[in-house]
This record gives C-alpha cells, sequence and structure tokens, in this order.
C-alpha cells in the first residue's frame, strides 16, 4: 500500500521539481561561448528539462495502466477528464500539427526554421501545461524559488550593466555598452537579448509586487529585494515593451486582482479606462520628446513611420501582407524565414553603417501565430487566454495565488503585442498559465498562495 502512495503521489511531486528546475537550472543555463550561442544552449536546455518531464509523466502514466490492468481506460475517457483550458491547449496542438504537415517547407517546421518554435516545441509547451495544470499547485515553495531567482538574475544584470563581464558572456573585452555599437544588439543576464529579458521581467514583476499586496506576514517583505532589483534593472536596460508590460500589467491588474472588493471594481476599472483615454489625449496634444511616447504622438496623428517601434511598424505590415495567401493554416511553425518578407534596414549612426535584418519573426505574438498557425490555431490560443482571464477575476478575491498569477501572466501578454516567442522566456508563461489553471492554486484560501 505504501508503495502505491508513494506511486499515486509521483505527478505532484514531478510537478513541483520541474517547476523548480525552471526557475533554477534552465534560468541560470549558458554555453560556455556566451552570447554567441545562448539560443541554442537554452534551447537544448528546454529539450532536455522539458522533453524529459514529459517523458517520465508518460512512462508514470504507463506503469499506472500496468499495475492497474488497463481497465477502464480509453482516450474518450481521458479526454472526459479534462478541464476546457486543456482542451483549449489540445485543440491548439493539433492545429499547429496540421499547420505544419500542410506546409511547403515541412519538415523544417518540426523544429523550426531559425526560432526553435516549431511543432515539437509547441507541442512541449502544450503537453508541460497539461501536466502541470493536472498535477502542479503554486504555492509558498516556488514563489520563494521565484525570488531568488529573481534576485540571482537581476544581479547578474546589474552587474553588466555596470560594465562587468561575469561568466565571460561578452566577447573578451566587449561588455554591455559595446551593443549596438561593437556588435549588434544588446544582451543582458542569462537569458540574452534584452526582449527576452523584458519579457521574463513582464511576467515576473506583477507577481511579486502582488504577492507584496495579497500575502500576508512579515516574511512577504523579503519580496522587496527581488522585486527592487529587477525593478532596477528594467528601467535601466529601458525595453519598451517591457516597461508597458510591467506597468501596464501592475495597473491593469487592479480591478481584477481580489484585493478591492467587488463592488468597487467597477469604479476600478471606469478610472484606469478614464486614466488611458486621458493619456491619450495627452500624447495626442502634446510631443513630449522622442522614443516610444514621440512614436505614440505621431502615429494618433497618422504620421506613421516603418521604422517606429524599432521597425515593427514595417515588420507587422510584411506579415499582415501575406497572411491572406495562408489564412487558415498558416504558413507553418517557425517558417518566416522562408516567407520572402522584405528586411528591415536602417542606418546606425553609431556603427556608421547601413543595418539589414532579415525578418524571421512578427515581432508580435499573436500576429505570430496567425501568419505561422493560422487563424484557427490563434482563435483557440486566444479563447484559452480567455478562458483564464475570466477564472482569474472570479477566483482572485479568494486566492492570493490565482491574483498573483493572473497579473503576471497578463503583465506577459501585454509585452507580447510587441514580443518574441522563444523557449527561453515562452516556457516561464505557459507554466504560470498551467499553475493559474491548476484546481490547487483556485482552491487556496484568502492570504495563502
Amino acid at each position: 500500500m505504501e508503495i502505491r502512495e508513494k506511486w499515486q503521489k509521483l505527478p505532484g511531486a514531478a510537478a513541483t521539481v520541474y517547476v523548480c528546475l525552471l526557475l533554477t537550472v534552465f534560468l541560470f543555463y549558458f554555453d560556455a561561448n556566451g552570447y554567441g550561442r545562448i539560443m541554442e544552449a537554452k534551447a537544448g536546455a528546454f529539450f532536455l528539462l522539458c522533453g524529459g518531464y514529459v517523458l517520465l509523466m508518460a512512462l508514470w502514466g504507463a506503469g499506472s495502466l500496468l499495475l492497474g490492468g488497463g481497465k477502464g481506460f480509453s482516450p474518450l475517457s481521458l479526454l472526459r477528464k479534462t478541464s476546457w483550458p486543456q482542451r483549449l491547449v489540445l485543440g491548439y496542438l493539433a492545429l499547429t500539427w496540421v499547420s505544419a504537415l500542410c506546409s511547403p517547407f515541412w519538415p523544417a517546421t518540426v523544429l523550426g526554421a531559425s526560432r526553435f518554435e516549431g511543432a515539437l516545441p509547441i507541442t512541449l509547451y502544450g503537453a508541460s501545461f497539461l501536466l502541470v495544470s493536472a498535477y502542479g499547485r503554486a504555492d509558498k515553495r516556488l514563489l520563494g524559488f521565484l525570488g531568488v531567482s529573481v534576485c540571482g538574475f537581476s544581479l547578474i544584470c546589474l552587474l553588466q550593466l555596470y560594465g562587468y563581464n561575469p561568466f565571460g558572456l561578452y566577447p573578451a573585452g566587449y561588455t554591455y555598452q559595446d551593443g549596438g555599437k561593437a556588435y549588434l544588439g544588446a544582451y543582458l543576464g542569462t537569458i540574452g537579448n534584452v526582449d527576452l529579458v523584458a519579457a521574463f521581467y513582464s511576467l515576473c514583476i506583477p507577481m511579486l509586487a502582488y504577492a507584496l499586496v495579497r500575502l500576508r506576514g512579515k516574511a512577504r517583505f523579503l519580496l522587496l529585494l527581488p522585486l527592487g532589483l529587477s525593478l532596477w534593472v528594467l528601467l535601466w536596460m529601458d525595453v519598451s515593451a517591457g516597461l508597458a508590460g510591467v506597468f501596464g500589467g501592475c495597473a491593469l491588474a487592479v480591478p481584477g486582482a481580489g484585493f478591492i472588493s467587488p463592488k468597487k471594481r467597477r469604479a476600478a476599472a471606469l478610472l484606469l479606462g478614464g486614466a488611458v483615454l486621458l493619456g491619450i489625449a495627452a500624447l495626442y496634444a502634446a510631443d513630449v520628446g522622442t522614443g516610444m511616447l514621440h512614436e505614440a504622438h505621431c502615429l494618433l496623428r497618422g504620421q506613421a513611420d516603418p521604422g517606429f517601434g524599432s521597425g515593427r511598424l514595417h515588420i507587422w505590415g510584411e506579415v499582415l501582407e501575406r497572411i491572406p495567401k495562408r489564412l487558415w493554416l498558416g504558413a507553418g511553425p517557425d517558417t518566416m524565414l522562408y516567407g520572402g518578407l522584405k528586411p528591415f534596414q536602417r542606418y546606425d549612426s553609431q556603427m556608421g553603417r547601413t543595418i539589414v535584418a532579415q525578418i524571421d519573426a512578427a515581432h508580435n505574438e499573436y500576429l505570430n501565430i496567425l501568419y505561422h498557425q493560422g487563424i484557427f490555431a490563434l482563435g483557440a490560443y486566444l479563447s484559452l487566454l480567455i478562458l483564464l482571464a475570466k477564472r482569474w477575476i472570479a477566483q482572485a478575491p479568494t486566492s492570493a495565488g490565482a491574483a498573483i498569477l493572473g497579473a503576471g501572466c497578463l503583465g506577459y501578454c501585454i509585452q507580447a503585442f510587441f514580443g518574441i516567442s522563444m523557449c527561453t522566456t515562452a516556457l516561464f508563461f505557459w507554466t504560470a498559465l498551467a499553475l493559474l489553471a491548476a484546481p490547487g492554486c483556485l482552491s487556496s484560501p484568502e492570504g495563502g498562495t
């Protein structure tokens, strides 16, 4: 009996260990060659960690069938036990594989042509979601791992911002300050590109902030350290998508995060809506400088430039122009590199030359799904987000875990409008979604995680 009980507890323990490894080993893993090979290094770690977890659970499932003699098992009975979020993920994965198989670029669609975002990696995202949502639980241990990991990650970033080169991630003799001068792009921490660092912070910072608000006890104030360090890095690196995700997520989560009474939710929503409209009117009326605010002012006045948003308007235009050709099933996962999109070009005065960048991602995760996997897959994905958003708002008043996870997921979804999906950060988002969908998160009492 004792062996059988331990066997039944294995999935829950495996889910906890998986999330802890994700927040530690995966987050801090890098290649000895530094940023020059970090995408390949992270992809290898992703396949080992996520693929190993899925394989372990598949073996557990097979063992359970053998122990139980296979009585009463069928795919249909298993499907009946799934929740609606899990069914939407299964539908999303099925549509992704249909897109991959029907693509003219098969078999490149299996792993992906440039960013390891093919059908197989996406399947691992979905499979990990199904497992964590079925057996995982958001608790204080995981929040503690998150706080410690964000703290360590932010300290590495700060050392780099101050001109140091811990772990030799930059080429010898170079630092963060040489980005855009001696080499293209900007890189930080053990994630790599600063846009991906911004995506990670867009998920984590709102979670840390709302944990401070919703939890009880003096121990929660320990979260001020990772929160302060991560905000320091976020403001210093000044990535517009990250700023929008963090501050937009924190602000827009107020009506649904459960720390105000239901009667005041509508008032809070109206107040936020009014503030947004007032901000838009102010941006329309006055050009307040350079950067993101200047570009927003010009866009509101119909003075768009394809170079706005680091070329995102040009990229979005190229992507939208080609979507109608394969609207239903898309071009196939991670095949934009083969799509013949006109490269983005700009003259860099610091480097003294014209930079030509091939387009292999839409720089908008929703548009990226529409282009690669088609309108049905995008519909399944958005339906999943909408359903979990409804559960978040409904359960946040009685579940601090739901409130915290929902705020983080909202922040990530905002930055995703300008961001790139890669296993480097997407795996954290899918795991947060899974914990939000897990029954254990939604049943936790006020003041718990």
